[in-house]
C-alpha cells in the first residue's frame, strides 16, 4: 500500500528445512511420524514420573524383585513380581488351595516367556520386558493410526493416536507389565485383518491368548473382517484365521492340564484375587459385594471398598486405607466413561454387527461378569476403538475443549502414577 514491496514469507532455516525434507522423503515417515512422536512424548512423561515418584513415595507395599532397581521400582511392582516368579521358577506345582490363596498359576504364560528368554541370554529380565512392552505401545499406536486413517482420514488419524497414548490407564504399558503387548497384538491383529492379511492376523491374534483370559478377544474383529470380505472362500479364511489360535489356546490348557493338574487351574486361581467365574459372576458375585458393601454403610459389618471390588472381605475399618478408596474412584470413574464412549461408538458404528463394537463391549463386558471393577480402568484400554468416539467429541469441540481435555488427562497421568506406590494399576 505505501509502495514497499510485502515481506518474504519466513524461510526455515538450512538445518530445520533441510530435516523436515528428508524425513517428509522417506516412504515411511507418513504412518510413523505421528505414532513415533506420541510415543516418544508419553514414554519421557510417564517414565521421568514414575522415576520421580518411585525417588519420593518409595516403593511399593507389594514386594519388590531384586531385578527392579529402586528407582524404577513403581514401572516393575505388583503383578510384574509375580510374573518374574514364574520367569525364575516357573509355576507353581502345590496347587491344592488354588483360588482360595494367591498363586502365580493366575498369571498367562506370554510375558513370563520373555522374561524367562532374557534370564537364559544373561539379561535383566525388567528391562526387557520393560523394552518389549513400551515397543509393543509402539506398535499398538502405529496400527491405530493406519486403521484410523484409512477409514476416516489423516486429521482423525492423528487425534486417535493421542487419545491412545495420553489414555491415563495407559500407565500400564510403560511398565513391566502386559497391556503394552497386548494392546500391540490386538491391534496389529486388527490392522493386519484389515489389509485382509488374515493368515497373518491370526497368528498374531493367537499369541493374544498367551497373555490374559480376554485374549482370545482379539480374534473376533479378526474374524468379522474376514467374514465380510466376501462369500467366495469364505469359509477357508474363517477355518485358516482361527487355527492358530486354537492351536496355541488348546496347547497351553494341555500343558497345565499335563503339568499342573488341571487346564482350568488359571480360570479358578482369579477366585483369590475376589474374581468369580467368567460370565457368572456378574449375576453371582457382584450383586453379593454390593449388598454387603451398602449393607455396611448402613451399620452392618462389612464396610469398604474392598468389599466392592471383591478383593478381600473388611471386618475392621482399619483396613481400609485411601488406596482403596482411589482404586474405587479411579475404576468406576473410568467404567462410566467406557459406557458413554461405547454408547457413542454404538450408534457410530451401527451395533454389535461392528467388529469394532462387538470387540469393544466383549472387552469391557467379560471382565465385568467376573463380579467385579477391580483394575477395569486398566483392563478396559483393551478397548481400543472407544479413542475413534473420544476423538471425535474433540474434533467437535473448540481449542478450549481440547486443551481442557489435555490438562486433565496430565493431571491423572500423575495421580495414577502416583497411586502406584501404595494401589495396583
Amino acid at each position: 500500500m505505501d509502495g514497499h514491496p510485502a515481506p518474504p514469507p519466513p524461510v526455515p532455516s538450512r538445518a530445520t528445512g533441510g530435516i523436515l525434507t528428508r524425513l517428509h522423503a522417506i516412504p515411511w515417515w507418513g504412518w510413523l511420524g505421528v505414532p513415533l512422536a506420541a510415543w516418544l512424548v508419553t514414554r519421557v512423561l510417564i517414565t521421568g514420573l514414575a522415576v520421580i515418584a518411585s525417588i519420593v513415595l518409595g516403593r511399593p507395599e507389594f514386594a519388590l524383585d531384586p531385578s527392579v532397581p529402586e528407582s524404577f521400582s513403581l514401572l516393575g511392582s505388583w503383578d510384574t513380581t509375580w510374573y518374574l516368579d514364574i520367569a525364575h521358577r516357573g509355576y507353581a506345582f502345590d496347587v491344592g488351595q488354588v483360588g482360595q490363596v494367591f498363586t502365580n498359576v493366575a498369571f498367562f504364560p506370554l510375558l513370563p516367556m520373555i522374561m524367562w528368554a532374557a534370564i537364559s541370554l544373561g539379561l535383566n529380565p525388567f528391562w526387557v520386558s520393560l523394552v518389549v512392552g513400551n515397543g509393543m505401545f509402539l506398535v499398538a499406536l502405529v496400527s491405530l493410526f493406519a486403521i484410523t486413517k484409512a477409514r476416516f482420514g489423516h486429521v482423525m488419524a492423528v487425534r486417535s493416536t493421542w487419545v491412545l497414548a495420553l489414555a491415563p490407564p495407559a500407565i500400564a504399558a510403560s511398565m513391566a507389565y502386559t497391556e503394552g503387548i497386548a494392546l500391540g497384538l490386538a491391534i496389529g491383529a486388527a490392522y493386519l485383518a484389515w489389509r485382509q492379511r488374515f493368515v497373518w492376523a491370526g497368528f498374531v491374534a493367537a499369541f493374544a491368548v498367551l497373555i490374559r483370559p480376554t485374549g482370545v478377544i482379539v480374534l473376533v474383529p479378526v474374524l468379522m473382517l474376514a467374514w465380510a470380505a466376501g462369500s467366495e472362500g469364505r469359509w477357508r479364511r474363517l477355518i485358516t484365521t482361527a487355527i492358530p489360535t486354537a492351536v496355541i489356546g488348546l496347547s497351553y490348557l494341555t500343558v497345565m492340564q499335563v503339568r499342573q493338574g488341571g487346564w482350568d487351574l488359571p480360570l479358578k486361581a482369579q477366585a483369590a484375587w475376589g474374581r468369580g467365574q467368567l460370565g457368572v459372576g456378574l449375576l453371582s458375585l457382584l450383586p453379593d459385594k454390593l449388598g454387603k458393601a451398602v449393607g455396611g454403610v448402613f451399620g452392618g459389618e462389612m464396610l469398604g471398598s474392598r468389599d466392592l471390588l471383591g478383593k478381600q472381605t473388611l471386618s475392621q475399618l482399619s483396613g481400609l486405607t485411601a488406596g482403596d478408596w482411589s482404586a474405587v474412584v479411579r475404576d468406576l470413574l473410568f467404567g462410566i466413561l467406557y459406557a458413554v464412549l461405547l454408547s457413542a461408538l454404538w450408534r457410530k458404528e451401527g451395533g454389535l454387527k461392528s467388529p469394532w463394537v462387538l470387540y469393544s463391549f466383549l472387552m469391557l463386558i467379560v471382565p465385568l461378569s467376573s463380579g467385579t471393577v477391580t483394575s477395569l480402568a486398566r483392563l478396559g484400554l483393551m478397548a481400543w476403538p472407544l479413542a475413534w468416539p473420544m476423538a471425535d467429541w474433540l474434533g467437535r469441540g473448540t481449542p478450549s475443549r481440547r486443551r481442557w481435555a489435555i490438562i486433565a488427562a496430565l493431571v491423572a497421568i500423575m495421580l495414577m502414577v502416583a497411586q502406584l506406590s501404595g494401589q495396583s494399576p
